[in-house]
């Protein structure tokens, strides 16, 4: 890996058409926005708001491949290699190594609920498919929720973990993963947006979180490098407002209509999800303004 990633990490929204057919050409202009709103590393179909569950293993190859050629080096490229088959996911790990990712992200399986022994096969699994390091992902939201105990496990028995994010907002949690992982040298402990300020005071690296989200994200991260705490502070409030309460229907509809807004062709969520209707859209435009998120021309 280009050096070791910290800071603001972001996932890219997977375009879609209106008949819910992956647009491999629109991707580009997916990563294009991710950058300008601004990120340390680049994520490629791996997370909840990607929609890698609705996508196939071929487009998940195709998106993996197409977002590593468009970041073109920018960034470091974390792939997203989860799936409930083992047999499939060693298939994406090494698939994103050749094609020149700088490391994967790992939910566990989904659907059956895996015992802890059988979760840490599976990452020891991916380990034994790809040297790339391993960002180890808690998502309830896509998956099962992993107990923090399971979570040391795992960056304590498989070599390849060096990194693991909790979407959870539960403080107490989150505090013992810091000292568990964090401290004692296992991994690197990333969080989520509502809990960025104090993460970065507590451990100093950062979270995963899509455009148009990462803009303000990474200005509380470039605040707290300068030590202007009023400046990180005041940015930190706008994730309280996000998503605005007249848009509904999930992070991903809320992420893809600001996209939209911002001139990116990402589409709607894939069917059969629901998008953000109008009044949504005018309070994700009038957010985006308060935080300033960029446009592209």
């Amino acid at each position: 890996m280009s050096g070791e990633i910290t800071g603001i990490v972001s996932p890219v929204l997977t375009p879609f058409d209106e008949e819910g057919n992956l647009v491999a050409e629109h991707i580009e202009a997916s990563v294009d926005y991710a950058l300008e709103c601004g990120c340390h590393a680049i994520v490629a179909a791996g997370t909840g708001v990607q929609e890698t569950a609705a996508l196939t293993v071929e487009e998940r190859k195709t998106v993996i491949t197409e977002t590593i050629d468009a970041v073109d080096g920018a960034r470091p490229v974390l792939a997203g290699v989860s799936y409930p088959a083992q047999p499939v996911t060693d298939d994406l790990a090494a698939h994103a190594e050749a094609a020149g990712a700088d490391g994967v992200l790992a939910m566990p399986p989904w659907g059956v609920a895996p015992s802890e022994d059988a979760i840490v096969r599976y990452f020891q699994g991916i380990a034994e498919a790809t040297d790339l390091p391993m960002l180890v992902y808690n998502n309830p939201g896509v998956t099962i929720d992993m107990s923090k105990e399971t979570m040391a496990r795992v960056a304590e028995e498989v070599e390849t973990v060096e990194y693991v994010k909790e979407s959870l907002r539960d403080w107490q949690k989150i505090a013992w993963l810091f000292e568990r992982i964090h401290h004692e040298g296992h991994a690197e402990v990333f969080t989520t947006m509502d809990v960025l300020l104090p993460t970065l005071q507590a451990v100093d690296t950062g979270v995963v979180t899509p455009a148009p989200l990462s803009t303000p994200a990474m200005g509380i991260y470039e605040a707290v490098q300068e030590g202007d705490l009023e400046r990180a502070q005041q940015l930190q409030r706008l994730f309280g407002d996000f998503p605005p309460e007249a848009a509904q229907n999930g992070l991903t509809a809320v992420c893809k209509a600001a996209a939209q807004i911002a001139g990116v062709p990402v589409g709607d969520p894939r069917v059969p999800y629901d998008a953000v209707d109008a009044a949504g859209r005018d309070a994700i435009e009038a957010w985006m303004a308060d935080a300033d998120v960029p446009t592209v021309d």
